[in-house]
């Protein structure tokens, strides 16, 4: 089995983990036993066939909104949601989330992942699988687990790597007994060990900080998946993996898997006439409603709950007089009716009921340790927004629009082309931001260069609306996207206070004193505004109706050997 779950930026969840390789009690989703309409749940709905049912052979259109400007994942510029999916099919995974949500070991790479206490530290050790071995003929051996870490710990800061998440609570790593087993040993307590070495680059990718920044930029040159590597056309905007012949696991179905770059506009279209086999509907309402009306025909629409949240994040405050003040950017929350906005761009896909807004950056909806942190900036309050300005000596102008010492409070807001959704999300900011007296100033940007150009290499926006993909370790991840001196912390927005409670919830295990601590850092998240969340999207997709084991996987992983078209 070859698996892959997003993580990414969309381009940033949690599951109960089986026993024998949970460390730590983990955040687990709630129960999965809802309607489809509830965002409760742990399972997938992805159109389950056996064998039997499933052809040998053809091509998966998949459609993406940008070509991959870095494979290596892992270096700056690699964290988009386009290029994670693509590397999917192509790198080891160890772990992954079954039907059920429940992790496992991926017996393609490893026949065991043992967590254990020696001499009082927590280590993990690896039986690695000796048939994995990378297209250029190696082994997959302890050497490139040693490598990873070193190049991803940030002990060599000339490596540009987007995270050292994990990899910096890890003492050391070294071979076994064999190549073939290795022992990571950790310098402290640390609860979400699980996730690290996903997507195991080779070597020759970390070895050095050049071939780690650079040499997968434009194509990834040694890979070990089902899929290798088939090309990119920069001219027909697409990326080709194909079947792997000297694959050691199960036999994948499909031939191979084309990622498509089509703007969002035109994807519905596109799926409708055959030229792509899937896309994302969980904020095209106009998507939703024509595959609704297809009945069937072509296509079906499947949903699962998702990790996924929409937010308007604030970027560099440096030299900024108008979001550098604290007052305009929790003015600007109060002055936003979110729940609206939600209404708005959810109501026609997941029905009014369950279009609410989010009020927790760390744990989604649906998550036991979820809470509603946003205290006094949880609901439009016009009169206190103003208030607020008022007090921070931002006055009102002659055109409504406040301003102080000579500074305009206006804020130029960035959104991607082709996407409605967004487009909506920023004339309504717009409009209410405007009843308190602030300028929001709508900028529209090209979708094919809005992350590489203008939200990550580096961060070129004053305010800006995407999403981020959660991962299956939300206590683990999301304190990368707030702690100070972080590549994905866009606006440097954050405090000591921050940096500490997400240190100390990944240094404990009890998984009630960990949501404390981590809810408690998402109060103060609100107090420093460096983001202001809108909602918790549905995984609703449209996907092609003959495609089997494929569609909304909500926090189940995707196996591509697993996914093909039914006879």
């Amino acid at each position: 089995m070859n698996t892959m779950k997003r993580r990414v930026l969309a381009a940033l969840s949690a599951i109960a983990l089986v026993a024998p390789i949970s460390f730590a009690d983990p955040v687990s989703a709630r129960d999965g036993n809802s309607s489809r309409d509830d965002v409760g749940g742990t399972g997938n709905d992805v159109n389950p066939q056996p064998a039997s049912r499933i052809k040998q052979g053809g091509t998966m259109n998949y459609v993406q909104v940008s070509l991959c400007p870095q494979f290596n994942g892992g270096a700056a510029g690699g964290n988009l949601a386009d290029c994670s999916t693509a590397m999917g099919p192509l790198l080891p995974f160890y772990t992954y989330f079954d039907g059920n949500g429940t992790l496992q070991v991926n017996k393609d790479y490893a026949s065991s992942v043992k967590v254990s206490k020696v001499k009082g530290k927590q280590t993990v050790t690896y039986a690695l699988n000796p048939k994995a071995v990378w297209t250029d003929g190696k082994s997959v051996t302890a050497a490139d687990f040693i490598s990873m870490w070193k190049a991803q710990n940030g002990s060599n800061k000339a490596f540009a790597v987007i995270s050292t998440t994990g990899y910096d609570k890890i003492e050391s790593v070294v071979q076994g007994k064999t190549k073939f087993d290795v022992i990571v040993t950790f310098k402290e307590t640390y609860a979400d060990w699980q996730p690290l070495f996903g997507a195991l680059k080779p070597v020759s990718l970390t070895a050095t900080p050049d071939a780690f920044n650079n040499s997968w930029k434009l194509a990834p040159t040694v890979t070990s998946g089902p899929f290798i590597w088939g090309g990119v056309d920069n001219t027909a905007k697409t990326i080709t993996v194909k079947r792997n012949p000297k694959w050691w696991g199960d036999k994948p179905y499909l031939d191979r898997i084309v990622f498509k770059q089509v703007p969002q506009a035109a994807q519905i279209d596109a799926l409708l006439n055959g030229e792509i086999d899937y896309m994302d509907v969980s904020i095209d309402a106009n998507a939703v409603k024509r595959v609704r009306a297809d009945k069937g025909k072509k296509v079906r629409l499947n949903t699962a709950v998702s990790p996924v949240w929409e937010h308007l994040t604030f970027g560099p405050l440096a030299g900024n007089p108008v979001t550098s003040d604290v007052s305009v950017r929790q003015a600007l929350t109060l002055a936003l009716n979110r729940q609206q906005i939600a209404t708005a761009i959810q109501g026609p896909i997941v029905g009014k009921k369950n279009a609410v807004v989010l009020n927790n950056r760390i744990f989604m909806r649906g998550l036991y340790c979820n809470q509603d942190n946003s205290g006094s900036l949880g609901k439009q309050d016009l009169k206190a927004a103003r208030a607020m300005l008022d007090k921070a000596g931002w006055t009102v102008g002659s055109d409504g629009i406040r301003s102080k010492n000579g500074v305009r409070l206006s804020i130029a807001i960035k959104y991607p082309s082709g996407n409605d959704a967004r487009r909506d999300i920023i004339l309504l900011s717009t409009a209410m931001a405007k009843e308190a007296g602030i300028e929001l100033v709508p900028t529209l940007i090209p979708s094919a260069d809005y992350f590489v150009k203008h939200i990550t290499q580096p961060a070129n926006f004053e305010l800006a609306v995407f999403a981020w993909v959660g991962t299956a370790y939300p206590i683990a991840s999301s304190p990368n996207l707030y702690k100070t001196g972080s590549a994905q912390n866009f606006p440097k927005i954050s405090s000591a206070l921050v940096d500490s409670l997400g240190a100390k919830a990944n240094q404990i295990l009890s998984l009630p004193k960990r949501c404390a601590l981590m809810n408690q850092m998402d109060k103060e998240l609100w107090k420093i505004m460096p983001s202001i969340p809108l909602y918790q999207r549905p995984n609703a997709v449209a996907v092609n109706k003959k495609l089997a084991n494929f569609g909304a996987f909500g926090y189940t992983s995707l196996d591509w050997t697993k996914v093909g078209f039914e006879k």
